[in-house]
């Protein structure tokens, strides 16, 4: 196992060694598709206003909610989770989408999870543009707290591991390819994103304490409206990272080398 683990971790490192591919490689795949448009890769962005308008619109008015604070919190949530699902929206694709290049090149299987991670990277910041805009037009606008910086990190490394282990799973397990974008609909339910936390109570608060993606949530989210993030969500947020982080010890080392007869 040693060995394996040693090739598994020369792996990550050439693929970071690539990072001057990836990153360019990840930012083309956005830019090409909105070639000659007159808002170019802004568009992306839409979506994610008009889902948030409406949900501030509905939700804010269910609760009671002035529009002000609703669709900051809407916004925020939307672009954020569009991030961290990620091991659950796309990376099942990560492999099975570059079969075959992974057949006939030499490529660290970890170049594709950086270069997809990076992809969605790149959506963030084109949403948070975005959103800042609508913040300034509400006049809602906030510093963002200095606690994005280690919530970054816990994300990137959560949405690294993660990522990883789903690709494989659903390279050698063809049906998971299907069931994981199912979940990620489902947790855009179940994570606090249209509703607050302080909203539920008895068990239904299970929602939260054993949610996965509400710390991952809640250390980003919060720090962009400009408030430090609950003792709980970091917790959460920490234990999602390490166990991810685990899973790509036991996974990866083991079956890199399958990756290839897989996809």
């Amino acid at each position: 196992m040693s060995g394996a683990m040693g090739k598994a971790f020369a792996d990550l490192s050439n693929g970071l060694g690539l990072s001057h591919v990836w990153v360019h490689q990840a930012y083309h795949a956005i830019s090409a598709k909105y070639k000659r448009t007159v808002l170019g890769s802004l568009w992306i962005s839409g979506a994610m206003v008009a889902s948030s308008v409406s949900m501030a619109i509905v939700f804010g008015g269910i609760f009671g909610q002035d529009l002000k604070v609703a669709l900051p919190l809407i916004m925020a949530g939307l672009l954020t989770y569009a991030m961290i699902v990620f091991p659950l929206s796309e990376a099942p694709e990560a492999f099975v989408g570059n079969s075959t290049i992974i057949v006939n090149h030499a490529y660290p299987f970890t170049y594709f999870i950086f270069e997809a991670v990076c992809r969605s990277f790149f959506i963030f910041l084109h949403n948070l543009v975005v959103f800042y805009i609508m913040m300034a037009f509400l006049g809602s606008i906030a510093v963002p707290h200095w606690t994005i910086l280690p919530g970054l990190m816990l994300a990137f490394t959560s949405m690294i591991t993660w990522s990883t282990v789903t690709a494989m799973f659903a390279a050698r397990f063809r049906d998971v390819r299907f069931m994981l974008p199912f979940l990620s609909s489902l947790f855009l339910v179940l994570t606090p994103i249209f509703w607050q936390p302080s909203m539920l109570s008895g068990w239904r608060l299970a929602l939260v304490h054993y949610n996965p993606l509400y710390g991952l949530l809640e250390v980003i989210r919060m720090p962009l409206l400009g408030q430090m993030p609950p003792t709980e969500a970091w917790v959460i947020a920490s234990i999602t990272t390490v166990l991810g982080l685990v899973a790509w010890l036991v996974f990866f080392p083991a079956n890199r080398r399958r990756i290839p007869f897989w996809v």
